[in-house]
């Protein structure tokens, strides 16, 4: 059985990495962006095609709005990277009630979604991060951290069991937070959804209740990946039940291994061999890799990890895009963490080729289209992502990985005694 389709990819067309052009490239997206702003009201153009017979209305979540595009901008402008966006503040300050006036998706989920990427927790996330609250954010008050804990509660138990939608999303912002702030009251968040998800893993993965389907999903955007990907971004606030949650999740990264020529696949439903064998963040084993290089060292799973990283190498840029849900940038994620993990620049040298790869893809579509795709997981502010994170040779994937990376780059608060109710069984 082929691990990748070929057609789906696309010969490696880089030019040379330099610091001094992926600081330029950096600020050419981010500028073209900045430049597309259409204000509060319009936000930016659509990128249509991420939702089939979707009304030209302004979009605020985080996976193709608003809030995405703003906490992107933000973080470069911060580290000047790139230019700031006039207006930010009053943008940040209206997006929920934007959202609230105008709920987003609801033919999907028919209230309005209190998930990370497609809804109110990961807007409130955004405007936190940004500052947009008037206090300068960082988790030091405001009432829409209420409003945030609130959305973390009403998702603990969403049947769709996975990121996008489903508590493992809105565990990763309780975790931000904690990280963040020290705030127990993010640290119970994120527990009482870590503890139901455990007692739903009852096979070798979760079982999602989806857009009208059940399935069983592998990867990091609707399956077991970005469930074990917030479970282990956390694991230390589960005290002695962490031990088996990381054995569950190594065993199921060697069951469902496909392997073959130094290369590893994971398929993106468990049980079904037919039909594609995408190899992206969002399904396939850049996400896998990138979502579980934080497993403890072992033989077998750096050799899958390494092996996933190899199939993502092999195959190529991918021809759909350079975005960071499907395409070229999120890829390169899954180099970075090998880097990190190992230590091989090898690693980062491929990362590097894939971020000026994807500058020169943003380029060609600009173009070709006459205008940039302005989105955070869709869209060009993909690759300056990228690109920064290569600058810094940073695996930490964007905006997912804010609680995972406060844990590393920051002091960790005092943890305290941590909840036991519940089980993991």
């Amino acid at each position: 059985m082929p691990l990748y389709d070929p057609a789906q990819h696309r010969p490696l067309a880089a030019p040379a990495w330099s610091e001094h052009s992926a600081r330029a490239a950096i600020e050419s997206i981010a500028g073209d962006a900045v430049a597309a702003y259409g204000g509060p009201e319009r936000l930016w153009p659509n990128a249509l095609d991420d939702l089939e017979d979707a009304p030209d209305v302004p979009y605020r979540n985080v996976y193709f709005g608003a809030a995405g595009m703003a906490w992107a901008l933000d973080l470069l402008a911060r580290e000047q990277l790139g230019p700031e966006l006039p207006g930010l503040a009053q943008l940040a300050g209206g997006l929920l009630d934007g959202f609230r006036h105008a709920p987003e998706l609801v033919e999907l989920a028919p209230a309005p979604a209190p998930s990370l990427l497609f809804g109110e927790s990961g807007i409130h996330l955004a405007v936190d991060a940004i500052g947009g609250d008037g206090d300068g954010g960082r988790g030091r008050g405001g009432d829409h951290l209420d409003a945030l804990e609130a959305c973390i509660l009403g998702n603990t138990r969403n049947p769709t069991r996975e990121l996008c939608w489903g508590s493992p999303g809105t565990m990763l912002a309780a975790l931000t937070l904690w990280r963040r702030t020290g705030e127990a009251r993010w640290r119970e968040a994120w527990l009482e959804s870590a503890e139901w998800l455990l007692s739903e893993w009852r096979e070798t993965v979760w079982i999602q209740d989806l857009y009208g389907e059940t399935r069983r999903y592998t990867g990091a955007g609707h399956g077991f990946a970005g469930n074990a990907f917030a479970l282990l971004s956390g694991q230390d606030l589960l005290g002695g039940r962490a031990t088996e949650m990381v054995g569950r999740v190594a065993a199921a990264l060697d069951a469902l291994a496909v392997e073959g020529e130094g290369m590893a696949q994971w398929l993106p439903l468990v049980g079904v061999a037919v039909g594609r064998n995408p190899v992206q963040w969002c399904h396939g084993s850049p996400g896998i890799v990138t979502s579980l290089s934080g497993l403890p060292a072992d033989e077998r799973t750096d050799g899958l990890l390494a092996a996933g990283g190899e199939l993502t190498w092999r195959a190529g840029p991918l021809v759909k895009g350079v975005g960071l849900c499907h395409g070229t940038a999120g890829n390169a994620y899954a180099f970075l963490s090998l880097h990190a993990r190992s230590g091989d620049e090898r690693w980062l040298e491929r990362a590097r080729m894939f971020a000026m790869d994807a500058v020169a893809d943003v380029e060609r579509r600009r173009a070709a289209a006459g205008c940039g795709r302005y989105t955070l997981f869709t869209g060009d502010i993909g690759a300056g992502l990228l690109l920064r994170s290569c600058l810094r040779a940073d695996p930490t994937f964007p905006f997912l990985g804010q609680g995972a990376a406060d844990a590393i780059d920051s002091p960790r608060p005092e943890l305290g005694m941590t909840s036991e109710k519940g089980s993991d069984e």
